[in-house]
């Protein structure tokens, strides 16, 4: 399934991971190790855009 995210949107943990070039599984590690936010939205998981642009910048 593809999808347009707006600019600013938040980020499904595959998205932001491919976005990344990391796994989702080491995405989801650094979730757990609070490392990075994220967002409920329901039952989904979801990563600020800001969060993402800040991992892309700092690196993982």
């Amino acid at each position: 399934m593809t999808s347009a995210r707006a600019p600013g949107s938040p980020w499904p943990i595959a998205e932001a991971a491919t976005y990344l070039s990391i796994s989702a599984r080491h995405l989801h590690r650094l979730l757990d190790a609070n490392k990075v936010r994220s967002v409920r939205l329901g039952r989904r998981r979801l990563i600020p855009d800001a969060e993402v642009q800040r991992l892309a910048r700092d690196g993982c």
